[in-house]
């Protein structure tokens, strides 16, 4: 799903430019070795694929491994297994409220000093 958004924030990304499907049959060794923009490959405003340079590519992947590599050096086994069956279970919509985990707060409990 892609998203433009983080926590309802919009996102603009420069580097990203939405085209249509016809915009494919313009593209050759060289349109593609030059490419600077990540494309969205859209048709009729739903997206369908995306275009990126190897560089943009071998990038995200390094950015990927190394936070595998912190999340693997922060959590056991154990650890991860619950995360993702946490991560599962709110993507299902098995949540709770935050009161009936938390309780009810106390009223004046949260004040900020002056």
């Amino acid at each position: 799903m892609l998203n433009n958004e983080t926590k309802g924030i919009p996102v603009i990304d420069p580097n990203v430019q939405y085209v249509g499907v016809s915009k494919l049959r313009t593209l050759n060794a060289g349109k593609l070795q030059s490419l600077d923009k990540t494309w969205v490959i859209q048709d009729d405003d739903r997206p369908l694929a995306v275009i990126l340079s190897i560089d943009q590519f071998l990038e995200m992947q390094k950015e990927r491994n190394a936070l595998l590599a912190t999340l693997e050096s922060i959590f056991t086994e154990e650890d991860r297994v619950a995360l993702v069956a946490a991560l599962r279970g709110s993507q299902s919509g098995n949540t709770k409220p935050d009161t009936e985990v938390r309780g009810t707060p106390k009223k004046g409990g949260n004040k900020r000093p002056k």
